[in-house]
């Protein structure tokens, strides 16, 4: 048996189009400083809703694991 790895993942952003419907922008990262980075910016427009994870388990089986956010508006 080997260590558990992550392979890859996907960030799902939730957005406005032009035409004021709500849509979903992927963006692939390969490493933790990719979503850090890829995370950091404040745009209130582009708002995190899902991180998806993929990878190997320690016997080698293909895993997904996903994060779901909600945001929450303060006024």
């Amino acid at each position: 048996m080997s260590a558990a790895k992550a392979t890859k993942g996907t960030i799902i952003f939730r957005t406005w189009n032009d035409s004021r419907k709500l849509i979903e922008i992927e963006e692939a990262f390969s490493s933790l400083d990719e979503l850090f980075a890829a995370c950091l910016p404040q745009d209130e427009t582009k708002l995190v809703d899902r991180i998806i994870i993929q990878g190997l388990d320690d016997r080698g089986n293909l895993r997904q694991l996903t994060l779901v956010f909600e945001s929450v508006t303060i006024s």
